[in-house]
């Protein structure tokens, strides 16, 4: 079997590479649609060079290769198209779910244009009522026809199945992708990228044919929130989690503490960074945290070790960090942001995980340590305003233990320090989030299992535009005549 996987770029195989691999394993051929980067060479990521290596050594019929993606329409609807995906995606975060996420929509509201946005901003009647414009621009989605160059590649690359990640990027080509899938006949499936993709991003705007999401809760999130049919939604697990689930500790906690300059006779409270999204100016809040700490009434908390590990896609505000504190370290090692010896060893050797709203939660979540944060008001934009944290949340059941004040965050981590079981609850979270078949059971080989069971779906080429569909593109053609002409 031969599978087109589009990609935005190649870096997103980072949380697919033991799919990646287990495919070409069992003799399908991955071919990874990239979009080409400016000044850089397409190429293969590390590990899947290392992992085709060992695919030739064993004579393997399978491989992973890679190609340039195209990333625009050429036909007349090129311009018109990814406009109208970008105000859709822009209307989502006016449905009253999000009526608290105005950072969310501000972030949207950044890739619409600024008229569209004015707009908007002076028809208080029309923000109220969005799901009806919203539902307007569904149907001129599904009346913009599938793009021939698009359909050309997939067939050109003899694809027996398509895959797509993120899909959700605002006014993402991948919409185009699904539907040149759908035209020729070609099952294609949406694998998201991340917990967060499908309440912080844009829609699905063509329900692709199988969803391979984490949980139920995304399950939910797809059915909801991006009208994806439910029997397409299929809940497999979190494949990235699987290396970090089979690894164990580099060195003992002594020689850890060594190597980090942390003194061995105290516990360590690890910080863990968020998103520039999340939290621009994260260096200002760790600083005050640290002082925090070291002005408690708890010895406990005036001695220990401090680990800050700073966000891996966010380390330029750290580099020039000074914490100048005793026992404190800022962890300057770059390594992959997946399989992180340096964030497993972290974790394993700390009391307690402290964090605003990141994904290393649930890696702390794996290795069974209590996590906490403080809701603070100048980073609710990405903390209580977002769904995903929300989630987290041990109030909802989640693993996460939140206090509204510093005075309750610096008791909560003082019983931490001392001694505090993680309870029940966090372990049954972390299961159903990133395992839901079973803490013990490997998510990369049932994603593989459903990869294949989708490409053995029978389709059919979809030539034929649905009669009621006509007089809506007829409309559209118009306006993009008068825009021409203008």
């Amino acid at each position: 079997m031969r599978i087109l996987f589009f990609l935005h770029n190649v870096s997103k195989t980072r949380h697919f590479e033991a799919v990646l691999a287990g495919l070409a394993e069992r003799g399908h051929t991955i071919v990874l649609a990239a979009e080409r980067q400016r000044n850089r060479p397409l190429a293969l990521p590390k590990n899947l060079v290392l992992a085709n290596r060992r695919l030739i050594a064993r004579g393997a019929r399978g491989r992973i290769e890679i190609t340039a993606s195209p990333v625009r329409r050429t036909d007349a609807w090129k311009d018109i198209a990814p406009v109208l995906r970008r105000l859709r995606d822009h209307l989502r975060f006016l449905d009253p779910r999000y009526a608290n996420a105005a950072k969310l929509e501000a972030r949207a509201s950044s890739a619409v244009p600024k008229d569209w946005s004015r707009f908007m901003e002076r028809q208080p009647l029309l923000r109220r009522n969005g799901r009806l414009l919203a539902r307007a621009l569904s149907v001129a989605e599904k009346a913009i026809p599938s793009d021939r160059f698009f359909e050309l590649f997939i067939a050109h690359e003899q694809a027996d199945l398509v895959l797509v990640t993120p899909l959700v990027d605002y006014g993402s080509y991948q919409t185009d992708v699904v539907k040149a899938a759908h035209r020729i006949g070609v099952p294609v499936g949406f694998l998201p990228f991340s917990w967060d993709n499908l309440t912080n991003r844009g829609l699905v705007r063509i329900a692709p044919d199988r969803v391979l999401v984490w949980n139920d809760i995304q399950q939910r999130e797809a059915i909801d929130l991006h009208g994806v049919p439910a029997e397409r939604v299929l809940v497999v697990g979190a494949p990235r989690f699987d290396d970090f689930y089979a690894m164990a500790p580099s060195t003992d906690r002594d020689e850890f503490c060594r190597q980090n300059r942390l003194d061995p006779t105290r516990p360590i409270l690890l910080y863990v960074c968020s998103s520039e999204f999340v939290a621009p100016h994260e260096v200002d809040f760790v600083r005050r945290w640290i002082r925090a700490l070291r002005s408690s009434p708890h010895a406990v908390l005036r001695d220990c070790g401090v680990l800050v590990r700073p966000h891996p896609a966010h380390q330029k505000q750290w580099a020039t960090a000074d914490l100048a504190e005793p026992n404190v370290l800022v962890w300057t090692t770059k390594e992959t942001m997946n399989a992180d010896q340096g964030l497993y060893d972290s974790l394993f050797h700390c009391a307690a995980v402290v964090g605003l709203n990141t994904s290393a939660m649930l890696e702390a979540g794996i290795l069974g340590k209590p996590v906490y944060t403080i809701i603070a008001a100048e980073f609710a934009g990405g903390q209580s305003q977002t769904l995903h944290f929300n989630y987290l949340r041990a109030s909802n059941g989640g693993l996460l233990h939140e206090a509204a004040t510093i005075d309750e965050h610096l008791e909560q981590l003082a019983r931490a320090l001392g001694g505090a079981v993680v309870s029940e609850q966090a372990t049954a979270f972390v299961e159903r989030f990133v395992r839901p078949r079973g803490r013990t059971v490997p998510v990369a080989p049932l994603m593989i299992d459903e990869i294949e069971r989708l490409a053995a779906l029978e389709k059919r080429p979809h030539h034929w535009t649905p009669p009621w569909l006509i007089p809506v593109r007829w409309m559209l053609r118009g306006a993009i005549g008068l825009r021409s002409r203008r």
